[in-house]
């Protein structure tokens, strides 16, 4: 490869709920999220333990907001995944095209995405994918990189396109090498 510029990688198909899980658990979104969650739960079990304005001992209302915050902390992130694969899965098969200027994701003729490289600004490196975060206007940005989906060849082509466009490498212990 003598010009990483020149480096095109194209691939079509669809997510395995396996693969979502998988760059969902690398990045951490949903942990940090569960994290908030149960800490509001616990702040505000222990602001409904200072007695009340009326003289009860336990302010009810806030205990049980608490008890409902604990259940969201539980239940929300999983669903929020699912949601999040049900969506993804409804576009149906997708085409990607990667190469020095970013990566545009579409679906037939439809374009989906457009992603340059300059919104982008980490990547996790799993089994089973690649994982990039990054800002797409206000919102975060996802793109999943499933390897079954690569050549040989287009895998390192792929790390090379990342280097080259100063996407930093996460660190992560959830996310491990090849």
């Amino acid at each position: 490869m003598d010009d990483i510029r020149q480096t095109t990688i194209t691939y079509s198909g669809i997510l395995t709920r396996e693969e979502f899980d998988e760059a969902l658990a690398a990045t951490g979104w949903f942990r940090h999220l569960r994290w908030l969650i149960v800490v509001a739960a616990a702040l505000m079990a222990a602001l409904s333990l200072k007695p009340s304005s009326n003289g009860d001992p336990i302010n009810a209302g806030l205990l049980t907001l608490a008890l409902v915050y604990g259940a969201l902390g539980l239940f929300l992130p999983p669903m929020l995944a699912g949601r999040m694969f049900r969506a993804d899965q409804a576009t149906g098969e997708k085409q990607a095209v990667i190469d020095a200027a970013g990566c545009v994701v579409s679906r037939g003729s439809e374009e989906l995405m457009r992603v340059p490289w300059r919104t982008m600004y980490r990547y996790y490196e799993t089994e089973r994918v690649y994982v990039v975060t990054g800002r797409l206007g206000w919102k975060v940005g996802l793109l999943i990189v499933p390897k079954r989906l690569l050549t040989r060849t287009s895998k390192t082509e792929l790390v090379d396109v990342l280097l080259e466009a100063t996407v930093r490498r996460s660190k992560s212990k959830r996310a491990h090498g090849r």
